[in-house]
């Protein structure tokens, strides 16, 4: 490769060394609160990043504020690339968050430890594995890749959506010819895989009202309709008999890449035996080409131990329907509440008011037919040696990703990463495989090695594939 590093032998070498690194970063309670700013464990992790960044030989890094320092994690943003780069030369954006998801009763959350292989605690997996991906590529070329780089690490992806504002702002920042978002993962321990779809996903607060203050419900009950009632009757009607959405005029489509296994699935998911799967048509569409719809807030009905006889007066629960990757969200959010506010839905003639929570996120679909994809098809081949590229969905939703698609029409974006699925994200214990770390390095820095100026002729084709050694550290 024209005396260019061994990359294999390179991450080999470095593996120890990402591992201690992670698990620094994963005993940094990074979790994001949107609502009381406790802004300084993540300020912590943003530093932490800084330094991963410039002990990789990355001297052009910086803190970005992207909307109220008080209120708001830093965006860490880095720039590096060869010293003097051709005019052909691609740019390259590498995308991770560095902020986590509540660690609710797990007390051990952020204190990690190594079992079996795999290291284990909140972020170790999403996405704290996707920072340190980045980081062992630019240790890998000295902090000279060859090609431009831009580095963005997130500190709110997991709650927060003000760097999607930021970015429509501020796109020069976010140009590139290939993107790489490393906040995915392969179908499975060791198969290598591009996400190639997302749902969206849009958020809408239905009220229903009855009375004008709560009542009796031993003096009042019977004829007088309980708020809770109604508003039950009208959100089990929102799936049909077979648990389909039942919105009419959403887009529905069927799922033509890699079908999840559905007795893997079951047992990932924890469903309990004797539960069945609902929807219609095959898994992977029912996951990542039709929509969803569940409740996940519900306000103005006690708790247990606050529960007392009375007629609740006024009640709202918050519906989050996921969509279809080529749903456009407003007109979702259109759908939702002329389904809801019809009058079939609500024969007792309650007050019903539906409002969206915010714009909703839209879906992605990748081009897959993009030059790049072959190219990074290439580089997962030479890091999983003997193993085929599969494409799959996801039924989450990055918002991002689509933001990052419409200021880059042209470019490439390749969803990749570390959480395959007994990552148990956001779940306990999560935890990240070690090899499945070090060897989704290697392929990114395989990577940007063929995306290279030149690398048709000097590159991995006439290389035999190579892997980084398995084991534990």
């Amino acid at each position: 490769m024209n005396n260019k590093p061994d990359l294999s032998k390179k991450i080999s070498e470095l593996k120890k060394q990402l591992v201690a690194d992670l698990m620094d970063l994963v005993k940094i309670p990074s979790v994001y609160d949107g609502e009381t700013f406790k802004l300084q464990p993540v300020k912590d992790a943003a530093n932490k990043c800084v330094e991963l960044l410039k002990a990789a030989k990355v001297t052009d890094v910086e803190q970005k504020c992207i909307g109220d320092e008080k209120k708001n994690a830093p965006l860490v943003y880095a720039r590096c690339g060869p010293a003097n780069p051709p005019k052909d030369t691609p740019t390259v954006l590498l995308y991770a968050h560095y902020d986590v998801v509540k660690p609710g009763s797990w007390s051990e959350a952020f204190k990690p430890v190594i079992k079996g292989n795999r290291v284990v605690g909140r972020g170790a997996a999403d996405d704290k594995s996707g920072v340190m991906m980045h980081v062992g590529v630019l240790r890998a070329f000295d902090g000279k890749p060859p090609v431009n780089l831009k580095v963005v690490l997130e500190g709110e992806e997991e709650s927060g959506d003000t760097l999607e504002t930021y970015v429509r702002k501020n796109p020069d920042l976010f140009k590139a010819d290939v993107i790489v978002v490393a906040d995915a993962g392969n179908y499975k321990l060791g198969e290598p895989t591009f996400t190639t779809s997302l749902r969206g996903v849009v958020d809408v607060d239905v009220t229903v009202s009855t009375l004008g203050i709560p009542k009796h419900s031993g003096v009042y009950g019977g004829p007088v309709p309980d708020a809770f009632m109604v508003l039950v009757r009208m959100l089990a009607k929102l799936l049909d008999d077979a648990g389909d959405v039942a919105v009419p005029g959403l887009v529905r489509e069927h799922w033509q890449g890699h079908e999840p296994d559905e007795n893997g699935f079951r047992k990932e998911a924890g469903v309990l035996d004797s539960v069945r799967l609902i929807g219609t048509d095959t898994l992977g569409s029912r996951l990542f080409d039709r929509p969803s719809v569940n409740v996940v807030g519900l306000d103005g009905v006690p708790s247990m131990k606050d529960a007392v006889n009375l007629l609740r007066d006024t009640v709202t629960a918050r519906v989050s329907l996921r969509i279809a990757p080529k749903q456009n969200p407003a007109d979702a959010v259109f759908l939702l509440r002329q389904f809801l506010e019809q009058g079939a839905l609500n024969p007792w003639g309650a007050e019903v008011t539906v409002k969206a929570v915010d714009a909703g996120g839209a879906g992605f679909e990748a081009d897959t037919t993009l030059p790049a994809f072959t190219v990074a098809g290439k580089a997962m081949k030479h890091a999983y040696p003997g193993k085929e590229v599969a494409f799959t969905g996801d039924g989450g939703s990055i918002p991002l990703v689509a933001q990052l698609q419409r200021i880059n029409p042209k470019a490439a974006l390749l969803l990749i990463g570390c959480q395959e699925p007994t990552c148990l994200i956001h779940s306990y214990p999560e935890s990240v495989d070690i090899d499945e770390l070090a060897t989704m390095t290697l392929a990114e820095c395989y990577l940007l090695d063929l995306l290279a100026p030149g690398a048709k002729a000097t590159g991995l084709e006439a290389m035999a594939p190579t892997a980084v050694p398995a084991g534990t550290v």
